[in-house]
């Protein structure tokens, strides 16, 4: 190979997502090393999130396409796959990594436009132990045309779900050597050990406002841990998706004498402003593995987290601030605990930083995607006849 290997990134959308900046963090890691390029599915939302991911390819001088205005299901996944494919002719990249499943979906759709096209080498990033949730058909065609890609799974929950939909859906398994567990890695700013500012205890929601995130369980978690204690507390969450609604309706009606709730857009460098609260709240259905919940543990924040697979990952089970998914009146025991006593669960977490920086770090992600690239663009060994 001449020159420096190419690799483009596929992401959906340079929005609220953790894959997103998983992607930007590795390109970013080793773009001195390799020549990178990005394209986003969606394109950019508008908005302090997506614009801040774009000026970061910009100052990394990394290059960004777009593909579809189209909704995913009314045109979009062909047009993006077409779009795609004109663009992997035009940067002839050595390595496509592929995030999450609208890119697989995208990726898939443009093999049918490859038209005798060399093969790029493909590297699929599984981020999420729930595959497919309402695209099933669209996940068999995608598994099918993607079952030669190197797999790796952010957790080993993220396989063990890849390998269940693939054996549900009659496809065969992927072989182990083609498979990997590589932990999603986290830039951490530097912690500071000060001593929290008085007054009431700060929660914190940050993260899409969908199902999957447990934001409808919210406005139940916090009206009972309100009951429980007598400590003030005050509320922010951050984000927007589908529940917005649902959250801003239930603020309007909310009874007075209540603690106080904002509901705000997502936070821009949020793992900068983490330190500011004294609690996170992840009340969550499923996950791949939460980077909010690893910034937060970085920062020396207490989490508070549903005892899920993404979540083990980083507290096990039986952890004192985990909580049976969807058990709100658990939630709220546990949320109404760090609002009488924000200082000492502070100083507990403080105690998890150091082993999470050597598990979780950006430098340990990115040598381990390197030795991914580089086997994949090794030269296949010649077998010599006797």
């Amino acid at each position: 190979m001449k020159g420096r290997p190419r690799v483009m990134h596929v992401v959906a959308k340079l929005h609220l997502g953790g894959s997103e900046v998983v992607a930007l963090s590795l390109a970013e890691a080793l773009r001195h090393q390799m020549d990178f390029s990005f394209f986003s599915v969606l394109g950019v939302e508008d908005d302090e999130v997506g614009r801040s991911l774009r000026e970061r390819l910009d100052r990394a001088e990394i290059p960004l396409f777009t593909g579809t205005p189209l909704d995913m299901k009314l045109g979009g996944m062909l047009h993006g796959g077409w779009r795609l494919r004109q663009v992997l002719r035009r940067v002839r990249p050595d390595v496509v990594h592929l995030h999450t499943d609208v890119p697989d979906a995208t990726y898939a759709a443009s093999t049918l436009f490859a038209f005798g096209d060399a093969p790029e080498a493909v590297v699929r990033t599984v981020h999420n132990t729930t595959l497919w949730p309402v695209w099933r058909r669209v996940g068999v065609f995608s598994e099918w045309r993607l079952e030669r890609a190197w797999t790796v799974g952010v957790n080993a929950a993220s396989l063990a779900a890849l390998h269940d939909f693939r054996s549900r859906h009659g496809l065969p398994r992927l072989p182990d050597a083609q498979c990997e567990v590589i932990v999603n890695g986290v830039a951490a700013p530097p912690l500071t050990r000060t001593q929290r500012r008085p007054g009431p205890t700060r929660v914190l929601f940050a993260g899409r406002l969908e199902p999957q995130k447990g934001t409808d369980l919210l406005p139940r978690i916090i009206e009972r841990a309100r009951q429980l204690t007598s400590a003030d507390a005050e509320v922010t969450i951050a984000g927007t998706g589908s529940q917005e609604p649902l959250l801003r309706s239930w603020l309007e009606g909310a009874a007075p004498g209540g603690w106080p709730v904002s509901l705000t857009p997502p936070i821009v460098g949020l793992s900068e402003r983490l330190a500011d609260y004294d609690v996170l709240l992840m009340p969550s259905r499923h996950e791949g593995l939460a980077l909010t919940c690893i910034e937060a543990v970085l920062a020396g924040v207490p989490v508070l987290v549903a005892d899920i697979d993404g979540l083990r990952d980083v507290f096990p089970m039986g952890a004192p601030l985990s909580a049976p998914s969807g058990d709100v009146e658990a939630f709220a025991r546990r949320l109404a605990g760090v609002v009488e006593d924000p200082a000492r669960y502070r100083a507990a977490a403080l105690d998890l930083v150091e082993s999470a920086r050597t598990r979780f770090g950006v430098d340990r992600m990115a040598r381990d995607y390197l030795g991914v690239y580089r086997s994949l663009l090794a030269p296949a060994p010649v077998e010599v006849i006797a």
